[in-house]
């Protein structure tokens, strides 16, 4: 059991054990990125102006004669 406890408390157990958890989880993080697709602009268009009545229309040409 002594020797159990001693092995474990050596510090090349400990520094293999802490750089073993950090490649696993470095490895995980780059097996779940996922890169976001950049966002799009919204672009605003104008409205266009409403379009004049036929009746309206006539009405301007006779105006001008």
């Amino acid at each position: 059991m002594t020797l159990c406890f001693n092995v474990i408390k050596d510090w090349r157990v400990l520094t293999a054990l802490g750089v073993f958890l950090l490649f696993v989880t470095l490895a995980g993080y780059v097996v779940k990125y996922k890169k976001k697709p950049p966002k799009q602009k919204v672009v605003h268009t104008p409205k266009p102006k409403p379009k004049p009545k036929k009746e309206e229309e006539e009405d301007e040409d006779h105006e001008e004669d």
